[in-house]
Parts: C-alpha cells; sequence; structure tokens
C-alpha cells in the first residue's frame, strides 16, 4: 500500500513538472548560440604540446572548445588569463545570464602565448564578453631576461592591444584588467611595483581608443603603499577567496555601468 502510495506521488510530480533533474542540465535549457554547419565542422584545434602542465592544458581545451562548437553552446563570458584567472573558481562567484561562462585560464602563460590561442579560445566561441587579466608573467620573464622597462612594456601592451582589437572587430565586449599588484611575499615585486603601474595607466588609455571597459582590480586592492593588500593573498601574488571576492565586485560593477552582464 505505501509503495502504491509512492508510485501515486511520483507520477502526479512527474506530470504537474515539479519534479526538476538533479544531475545533468537538461539539453532543452541549454542555450544555443546559431552556428552554421560550416563553424560548427571547422573547429579550430591548438597544436604542438609538449610535456609542461600549459602544454596539456591547451590540449585539453581542444576538447573543451570542440564540445562548445560541435553542440553549438551559447557563450556569455570567457575569462582569459594565466593563473590568477585559471585558479578562479568562477561558479562561486558568478551566475551567467545568457549563455555559459567559461574558463581558458593557463598558470604562467604570457601575453605572445596568449595571443597565439586567442582564435581557438576565444574568438571560436563566440562569446558575448571576454574579460582578459594578463602581464604578470611577462614582466618576471623579460626582467630575467634583463630587457629594459620600455621593452617590456611595449611589448605586453602590443600584444594586449592585438588582443582587444580581434575581438573588438568580431563584436565582442572586451573587459581589459589592470594587472594585479604584488607584494614582498612574491619573487620580482620590486620590479613589478616599478613597471606595472605604467603598464595599467597606458592600458585604461587604450581600452578608451579601443571602445574596451577597464577593470580597476589594482585599485581596489592595494594597500597604501601600492602593494598587494597582505589579507588578499597568501603569497603576495594570487588571490584567494577574499581577493577573488573584491575582483567579483569590481567586475560586475564595471559591466553594470556599461549597461552590459556577464
Amino acid at each position: 500500500m505505501r509503495s502504491s502510495s509512492h508510485r501515486l506521488l511520483w507520477s502526479g510530480l512527474v506530470l504537474s513538472g515539479l519534479v526538476l533533474s538533479t544531475g545533468c542540465q537538461s539539453s532543452s535549457t541549454i542555450k544555443r548560440a546559431g552556428r552554421t554547419e560550416e563553424e560548427r565542422q571547422n573547429v579550430i584545434k591548438l597544436n604542438n604540446f609538449g610535456k609542461a602542465p600549459a602544454d596539456r592544458l591547451r590540449f585539453c581545451f581542444n576538447f573543451r572548445n570542440e564540445a562548445v562548437v560541435r553542440q553549438d553552446v551559447a557563450v556569455g563570458t570567457v575569462f582569459y588569463g594565466d593563473s590568477i584567472t585559471e585558479l578562479w573558481e568562477l561558479d562561486a562567484y558568478f551566475v551567467g545570464s545568457d549563455g555559459v561562462i567559461l574558463n581558458r585560464g593557463i598558470s604562467g602563460d604570457i601575453t605572445p602565448d596568449m595571443f597565439r590561442r586567442f582564435d581557438a579560445d576565444v574568438l571560436q566561441l563566440k562569446p558575448r564578453n571576454v574579460v582578459i587579466l594578463a602581464g604578470t608573467n611577462d614582466v618576471a620573464h623579460m626582467v630575467g631576461q634583463k630587457k629594459s622597462d620600455t621593452e617590456i612594456i611595449t611589448a605586453v601592451l602590443d600584444n594586449l592591444e592585438a588582443m582587444m582589437k580581434a575581438a573588438r572587430a568580431e563584436g565582442i565586449n572586451v573587459f581589459m584588467c589592470s594587472i594585479l599588484p604584488t607584494n614582498p611575499d612574491t619573487r620580482f615585486h620590486e620590479d613589478k611595483a616599478r613597471i606595472v603601474p605604467q603598464i595599467n595607466q597606458r592600458l585604461e588609455k587604450l581600452c578608451a581608443t579601443h571602445g574596451c571597459i577597464y577593470v580597476d582590480y589594482a585599485s581596489a586592492m592595494a594597500d597604501e603603499k601600492g602593494e598587494l593588500r597582505k589579507d588578499l593573498a597568501d603569497d603576495g601574488l594570487h588571490p584567494h577567496y577574499a581577493g577573488y571576492a573584491i575582483m567579483a565586485r569590481v567586475l560586475e560593477d564595471a559591466a553594470r555601468r556599461n549597461n552590459l552582464k556577464l
């Protein structure tokens, strides 16, 4: 009798539409992008993989990007960057408003490599928005190569500007983020403290030139000395949950001011 009652109750819930899936999202609720059949077949893939962790992640992105393109999934926002982006648990801070939110951050990435993978990891995904955060690794890398401040600043800005132009040409909204400050708990801090503010200052001007949105994480996360606040990171470089909470707020405020949603 009890079993029969349970079956009747379950049937009633199903018929009334009150039973919701607790597993994978129903395919009927996935928003589609409207790609042509040709676009769905011609997936851009990265190549030249080695044994480094970054190469393995690029390899993984081939599979993830192919699924998005072949299944014609609509993408709201791609977060694009280095380890600071890769480590950001986006689902804990954002809910996509019109399409999925994807993380395409790779630890250790530098801007020339990011530009080389931009077609595969951003443009072919057809996002409404891209959030770009990069440059801190370039500074450390080129300081180690004894490059001048001018060479470093120019190289970083040239690559970031190239990504801005490529995205805007495809009608993608670009959120270009300031490079985060560091503090003495991390390597190359003194060099970054000297160079990064100069990059950020010029980056803000480039955003105005190309119709991109400048997201000023740096000002919101710096202490009175202009260094990354000690309570926002454990290693002087990578923000932890509290740092990401500030970044999420600053980003969403920038989107709101421009009448955009992630």
